[in-house]
């Protein structure tokens, strides 16, 4: 875990996103950068690096649906917050921030080039 908040994750966003493997160290150094960035507002931060490529008979890994290369890794961002509000005001908050701005910035240009992020908000059931 990059932090240890507890705010019982009622609401969470995952981001799915890809990068070549020559870049896992600046990525890494990066997201470590936004966790603690995120920490200070009171948000969880969890990353994760999908370890096996394989599938199972009857299921798809992850890694064909965002179509990751051999030469890429597939990494996935879990964001937790009290709820649909806090995950709103946060996301405010940081559109104003220069330094989750410059860290955006970079970010892009560390994901592969013409690369979607894929991201979804979920609710705890």
């Amino acid at each position: 875990r990059m932090n240890k908040i507890e705010n019982n994750g009622k609401y969470v966003e995952f981001m799915i996103s890809r990068s070549p493997k020559k870049n896992h160290e600046a990525l890494l150094k990066l997201e470590k950068k936004s966790a603690d960035m995120f920490r200070r507002e009171g948000v969880s931060y969890d990353l994760f690096l999908l370890s096996n490529t394989s599938s199972w008979e009857g299921f798809t890994n992850i890694s064909k649906t965002v179509s990751a290369s051999e030469d890429e890794e597939v990494w996935v961002s879990m964001l937790s917050y009290k709820d649909k509000k806090d995950r709103d005001d946060f996301v405010a908050k940081m559109s104003e921030n220069k330094e989750c701005q410059e860290g955006y910035e970079e970010y892009t240009k560390l994901i592969t080039p013409e690369s979607q992020i894929i991201a979804g908000e979920f609710s705890r059931l």
